[in-house]
């Protein structure tokens, strides 16, 4: 028993941190005045944990087919000199059909750190704008503050009542256009949360009931996100204000003690903005790591009809596709691609949404491994169609990934990252409860559970098994008798190579 709740602990607290899963840390490129994401909480200990509450699990809880994936032993010595670095071939990048071939990878690697010194210069230049946005001062303010505080919560009608709100609202929020301001992080706390409280106040005693409740926040919505729209062009303190503003523009609120009909949902137009936002070319990576985060937020605490769970899956494919971004944006992207709940688009073509973008990740061995692991674990723990996901394609190429992981952490174990990417890999394939396990598709758990049938995934999981847990321990390197186990892997990814590697009807294949 605590083992099943040591392991729901770990996952929700995984689930919980906005940072990068993998390293930890805030993007290279952001410099903030304030700190306006979720509270930060450190997880140094977590793997450890993880890694402890699995390896002591019951086969019976620890993997879904028994006879088919021993847990293998996490080592704790280094690999002698002698011994060579597991499958040292076994993934091998496609050749470039270019006979420039031995110059590609310099070039490679010169685009990505141009890109970062590119991104980084474009973090500054926006941090270091000194452009106060005009509007009414605070004595202009405290003139209609009170009339301001009834509007809120009886609602407003009429040119003369929308102006006292929308003049309230400009002075209040275009406060962190000043830099004098914004430099101070507990001012930038207290603005957001006065915005957060204002929205939830908003129509409060209005005439109508819930419906009239929510007609008066709806207007008053539109009224905040005219303001905040203006400071997506300003400073780097502006932007992230305004984006975390955004995320709780809530239309609609549950009443206390609502029914089950009773839902969160954000201002339609919000949506939209930060969408535009995410795509924008003109707007750094730093910026559209918060978009990401605040998305994810959104899709945690909102109902998002199924269309609106389509815009947000295309916004996120167009970004996870694009070369050299940062570890932790690609991570932020992901993370939020977890919580989009409609497998398959139900208007055009019926492709499929999140997995979607997972298949792209793992697809492209130019990534970095922790991104590919991260986005491995989505086909674990995301929802899919049952009828239309075919998980041999899928396996082969977790293992495939895997053996990438195993030979790089050969190269460089300890580094923190390969807790985390151990996690990944292990909940692809396994479930972490019981109930997990137990439940019916589409509820269940790791791919062992989702093809139970499937003799390449069951031929799989111990590979995968193997290399997650050494990963999880992050402690010396692999021993001989891992590094045969590693070999045969290898001999398994090129006996088995599926015929047809096309995972899903109307989605590109995975490639070899």
């Amino acid at each position: 028993m605590f083992i099943r709740f040591l392991s729901s602990w770990i996952l929700e607290k995984l689930n919980e941190t906005p940072l990068s899963p993998c390293s930890g840390e805030l993007m290279p490129v952001v410099v903030r005045n304030f700190q306006i994401l979720s509270s930060l909480i450190s997880f140094g200990a977590v793997p450890a944990l993880f890694f402890l509450a699995l390896a002591g699990m019951p086969d019976g809880q620890a993997c879904a087919q028994d006879s088919t994936t021993p847990a293998a032993e996490a080592p704790t010595q280094t690999v002698p000199d002698s011994v060579p670095a597991p499958v040292p071939d076994s993934a091998p990048a496609p050749a470039p059909d270019s006979a420039s071939a031995p110059a590609a990878t310099p070039a490679v690697v010169d685009n990505a750190q141009q890109y970062v010194l590119n991104q980084q210069k474009l973090t500054r230049s926006i941090r270091e704008i000194r452009n106060p946005l005009p509007g009414p001062d605070k004595v202009a303010a405290d003139k209609v503050k009170r009339q301001y505080t009834q509007l809120l919560a009886t609602g407003f009608s009429g040119e003369a009542d929308s102006k006292i709100v929308r003049d309230y609202l400009t002075w209040l929020i275009f406060q962190a256009s000043d830099p004098a301001f914004s430099q101070s992080s507990k001012n930038m706390e207290n603005l957001i949360e006065d915005v957060k409280n204002s929205i939830v106040k908003a129509g409060s005693g209005a005439q109508g009931g819930q419906a009239g409740k929510d007609r008066e926040r709806r207007k008053y919505c539109a009224e905040v996100l005219a303001v905040v729209k203006q400071m997506l062009d300003n400073n780097l303190d502006s932007r992230f204000a305004a984006i975390k503003i955004m995320q709780y523009l809530y239309d609609t609120i549950p009443a206390q003690g609502g029914g089950a009909t009773s839902m969160t949902r954000l201002h339609p137009e919000a949506l939209t903005v930060m969408l535009t936002v995410l795509n924008d070319a003109n707007q750094p990576d730093s910026v559209k790591s918060v978009t990401a985060a605040s998305l994810k937020n959104i899709l945690m605490n909102c109902d998002v009809v199924e269309q609106d769970q389509f815009r947000i899956s295309d916004a996120i494919y167009k970004e996870i596709v694009r070369p050299y971004t940062e570890v932790a944006f690609q991570m932020d992207l992901l993370d939020a691609a977890y919580l989009i709940t409609k497998p398959r688009r139900t208007v055009g073509t019926p492709e499929p949404t999140a997995l979607k973008i997972f298949a792209a990740v793992i697809n492209d061995r130019t990534k970095p491994v922790e991104v590919r692991c991260h986005a491995a674990k989505g086909f674990g723990i995301c929802n899919y169609d049952v009828a239309g996901t075919k998980f041999d394609p899928i396996a082969w190429k977790v293992t495939q990934l895997a053996g990438d992981a195993a030979l790089e952490y050969s190269q460089n174990p300890g580094d923190p990252k390969w807790q985390w990417c151990g996690i990944d890999l292990l909940l692809t394939f396994r479930h972490a409860t019981a109930a997990e396990a137990a439940a019916a598709p589409p509820a269940g758990k790791g791919i062992m559970n989702r093809a139970p049938n499937s003799k390449v995934v069951s031929e799989a999981a111990p590979f995968v098994t193997l290399v997650s847990l050494q990963l999880i321990a992050n402690k010396g390197n692999f021993k001989p008798a891992q590094i045969a186990e590693l070999a045969k892997m290898k001999t398994w990814l090129t006996d088995n190579v599926p015929a047809d590697l096309k995972w899903d009807t109307n989605a590109a294949p995975l490639q070899k």
